[in-house]
């Protein structure tokens, strides 16, 4: 009984906040972390080592990733433009050169650096999907240019976050080190989708019935396999979402496991995994360093832009529109916070930079979701 109060007021507070940030049209992950952060660091209602909010922490990141998984379409990724491919890449380049070289002015070791940059690099999928869906542009030629670019931009940033665990824990680079491990990552996805894709017929048959049950059991095979490949568990998970995809299974299937997967991770799990990111904050180091939170900031922002921007510009694409896809590519969600979490838990960074990544996250999605608004009104307004 002792772990039931402690979770209805988790989970009080995970619904209340929710719904005011939905009103506000404001993403609810950042909801979550403020409710988590009045309960721990301001008014310690809830302990930040209770074992239960740890476990059930621990869980949300797996369900986050393999639920990232899902809605990420490998389709997209094989029938990505070369505008995608290229949008991605530099979106991807100038944010982490950026966070690079700002951490090491800072005073950052080259692994923590390296990280740093990993974690400005990565595009909130969900956040540009909501996005084009509020401003009217679904379906459009440029939903489609930065939808592909996201799913790149996710595959690659977990490909760089997994090579800079293995750096800090080596403290130096090792470039045959990182060449075996991305040789790892690319056979590892090749393999399984390539079983996914042969095998849809039978994996269909299967998930027919007790599919959920079915699915997780392939999450954890497979992020169990990826801890064995000297990989995260997490990288496990997310194949697992790619694996049990809508293009590989009957859509009435798909749509029955991906609701409850979703149910999990973003009613129950996820949102448990967010408050407790709060416990760790600590927003006097952005009061203390407002020059570092601001830097970093400043980096994320503009290397999406200038990066992804120029990307889409030099491909004849409009000035507007080029800085809308920067804009879109600036969102920032649930995978950027898992990354800066398990950074903080392997001790690569500190609660200090673990808050500036924080904040830069809701403060750079707060920026593309007013600039997106604002543009695609304007362009309403003169037309």
């Amino acid at each position: 009984m002792e772990y039931f109060e402690p979770l209805l007021i988790l989970m009080v507070v995970i619904y209340t906040a929710g719904r005011i940030f939905d009103y506000l049209s404001l993403p609810i992950i950042f909801g979550e972390l403020l409710g988590g952060f009045l309960l721990g660091p301001v008014f310690h209602i809830i302990p930040p080592d209770l074992e239960i909010v740890k476990i059930l922490a621990e869980l949300g990141i797996f369900f986050l990733m393999f639920h990232s998984g899902l809605e990420t379409d490998p389709n997209e990724l094989l029938h990505a433009s070369k505008k995608s491919f290229l949008v991605a890449l530099l979106g991807i380049l100038f944010p982490l050169g950026g966070g690079y070289l700002i951490s090491q002015y800072f005073g950052y070791t080259a692994s923590q650096s390296f990280f740093i940059g990993v974690s400005l690099s990565i595009t909130a999928i969900a956040i540009s999907v909501r996005l084009f869906k509020d401003c009217g542009l679904q379906g459009t030629p440029l939903s489609h240019i930065v939808l592909g670019a996201a799913v790149i931009d996710d595959i690659i940033s977990l490909i760089l976050f997994s090579i800079s665990l293995k750096v800090a824990e080596a403290g130096f680079v090792d470039w045959g080190m990182i060449g075996m491990m991305i040789i790892k990552i690319i056979a590892f996805f090749s393999i399984v989708l390539f079983i996914g894709n042969k095998g849809k017929k039978l994996l269909s048959k299967i998930l027919k019935k007790k599919g959920f049950t079915f699915a997780f059991i392939m999450a954890l095979t497979l992020g169990i396999i990826a801890e064995h490949l000297g990989l995260h568990i997490i990288i496990g998970a997310f194949l697992a979402g790619l694996f049990i995809n809508e293009g590989f299974l009957d859509k009435k299937i798909f749509d029955k496991i991906e609701d409850r997967i979703y149910g999990l991770s973003y009613s129950f799990l996820g949102p448990i995994f967010f408050v407790s990111l709060a416990f760790h904050l600590d927003f006097t180091a952005l009061i203390e360093t407002p020059v570092l939170a601001l830097s970093i900031t400043g980096v994320a922002i503009l290397g999406k832009v200038v990066g992804s921007g120029l990307a889409a510009y030099v491909q004849n694409i409009s000035k507007k529109d080029s800085f809308i896809i920067g804009l879109a590519m600036n969102g920032r969600g649930a995978v950027e916070l898992i990354i800066a979490s398990i950074g903080l838990k392997a001790g690569i960074i500190d609660t200090e930079i673990f808050s500036v990544l924080v904040f830069m996250a809701f403060a750079t999605t707060l920026i593309s979701i007013l600039g997106i608004k604002f543009m695609t009104s304007k362009s309403r307004a003169s037309s």
